[in-house]
């Protein structure tokens, strides 16, 4: 998987690298270079290129100085403009400063935004650049709000965009450990970072202003990333890696055996969902649980799923009632799958709460079930739950209800979702925009496929069939998780394809599904070829 860390550990880093050898101008050099090839790279040899570079005085405006320094060798027209007194500047930004100097002393601007005249030459050029590079700020900014020149800056380069904006390391205003938009920031089409990727640049609303992310090797051992925050991005190859194999002679009661408790009145569409969807990720056997009076409804719905009908409730959910039944039941299964379309009845969510007191086996815990630990509740301190054995995969507005805050704002995410999985001891999918997976000891995966096609009601009960279908296969629960949210969004990449991301429905999922298992299986099984 791919390291992801905060933008603020990169100092540090550089620090330790230069105390032990590394020639810091070295790594500047590396860092400016990569960005000017990657603009060379999309734009080609193409005649009378036009570019500008806006330079700040720290590093970040270094790396754009070598950036511009390699573009015009290669004879492409760059302004370069730069927003602090080249006395400020950082030792090694005045070095490559006093280098482009020497190149080409007649390029170079000191800009003063709010400046008439400054802003009126720097205004012209940027009608008349194809792109431009933003060294304006690095991953060095946090928490304050840009106000005054920096926020004009961004304000006229945002409003007068040349083809193609180039982000040096992340865009100037987002701020590099969690995503946040101090105020406004610039809206980049590529941004070129350096030694593994920020969680400013994954987590939103940074994401968005991103762009397009290339990550550049500059030449920091990766040694030097280990020792912080465990953040990765999963691939196609570690997924097919981690799902387990089959063996040409398994049957059905080998491969995963699913217990789905799930449905009421008026939601049976979660519950099937939930079971049809954890068939098609692989589990052997699925069984759903019911209230008695929607059974009928139920075997007309789900062709190759059980059903086990029990006591209901006058509200026709699942009663209390029936515990010991669905106790008995679940000595036969591998895992659970509990909460879609439940209802929120108080009967049948004090049930969910007994079963989580005395299920050992995975329970993949979702929707209408996630009111069992709403809180503030005296339920994650209960000694008679042991969470460990849980996956919760609530929307930012279920996990808040749980740890009983008002809202999580998109930078939040990542901390707080850290926080539920440790309080409670158990892996936590937080749904939405890079779907986040972490596991108590704060190690987290940060999901790459899927996107705003999901926001339609249903794929959460997709994720929690295919979630529990990879539980009930033998994966550990963070990995079921990680594998899972990744197989959604991947399905759901494929499906939009030919839907469109606007009318995408849950249900389409299905068919995508099965595109996703076709290519994980080819990576798997190399000795196995379809068609």
């Amino acid at each position: 998987m791919e390291r992801i860390l905060k933008g603020s550990r990169i100092a540090e880093i550089d620090r330790r690298c230069i105390d032990e050898g590394i020639d810091s101008k070295m790594l500047m050099q590396n860092a400016g270079s990569s960005v000017a090839r990657v603009v060379k790279s999309d734009l080609g040899n193409k005649k009378d290129l036009k570019g500008i570079v806006v330079c700040g005085g720290g590093n970040n405006g270094g790396d754009g100085f070598v950036a511009a320094i390699d573009l015009i060798r290669e004879g492409i027209d760059i302004k370069v403009f730069f927003t602090q007194p080249s006395e400020r500047f950082s030792e090694d930004t005045a070095f490559y400063f006093s280098r482009l100097e020497d190149l080409k002393k007649e390029n170079i601007f000191f800009l003063n935004i709010e400046d008439k005249k400054s802003e009126g030459s720097f205004t012209g050029q940027l009608k008349e650049a194809h792109f431009l590079i933003d060294a304006i700020f690095g991953t060095g900014i946090h928490g304050k709000d840009l106000y005054g020149q920096a926020r004009k800056l961004i304000e006229v380069i945002n409003s007068i965009r040349p083809n193609k904006i180039y982000s040096v390391d992340i865009p100037s205003g987002v701020d590099s450990d969690n995503g946040k938009v101090l105020g406004i920031a610039i809206k980049a089409d590529t941004t070129v970072t350096f030694g593994c990727k920020k969680l400013g640049l994954i987590n939103q609303p940074g994401a968005y202003h991103a762009g397009r992310v290339k990550v550049a090797d500059i030449g920091i051992p990766s040694r030097y990333f280990e020792q912080y925050e465990q953040i990765f991005e999963p691939g196609m190859d570690w997924v097919a890696e981690k799902l387990p194999a089959r063996e040409p002679w398994t049957y059905k009661h080998r491969v995963g055996k699913l217990l789905v408790v799930a449905g009421s009145v008026g939601l049976t569409g979660a519950a099937c969902m939930v079971c049809t969807s954890a068939m098609r990720a692989g589990a052997g056997l699925v069984t759903l649980v019911c209230p008695w009076e929607l059974n009928n409804i139920f075997e007309q719905k789900l062709t190759e799923v059980m059903t086990f009908p029990v006591n209901q409730t006058e509200d026709i959910s699942i009663h209390y009632d029936s515990l010991e039944e669905i106790l008995d039941l679940s000595k036969d299964f591998d895992a659970l799958a509990v909460g879609p379309g439940i209802s929120k009845n108080s009967g049948t969510i004090k049930l969910v709460r007994e079963l989580l007191k005395r299920i050992e086996k995975p329970i993949v815990l979702d929707a209408d079930g996630l009111a069992a630990i709403y809180g503030p509740r005296e339920v994650n301190n209960d000694p008679d739950i042991d969470f460990s054995n849980v996956i919760i995969t609530p929307h930012s507005g279920e996990l808040a209800l749980i740890l009983g805050m008002d809202t999580i704002k998109l930078e939040e995410r990542y901390d707080i979702n850290i926080r539920a999985s440790k309080e409670y001891n158990l892996v936590s999918v937080l749904k939405g925009p890079s779907t986040l997976i972490s596991r108590p000891d704060g190690t987290t995966v940060i999901n790459n496929t899927g996107d705003w096609a999901l926001a339609t009601a249903g794929t959460g009960d997709i994720l929690t069939g295919i979630i529990s279908s990879l539980a009930s296969q033998g994966m550990d629960n963070f990995h079921s998780a990680v594998c899972g949210t990744y197989i959604q969004g991947m399905a759901s990449d494929m499906v939009s394809l030919n839907t469109g991301k606007t009318s995408m429905v849950a249900t389409d999922l299905l068919e995508g599904i099965k595109k996703v298992f076709l290519k994980l299986e080819k990576i798997k099984y190399k000795e196995y070829r379809h068609g």
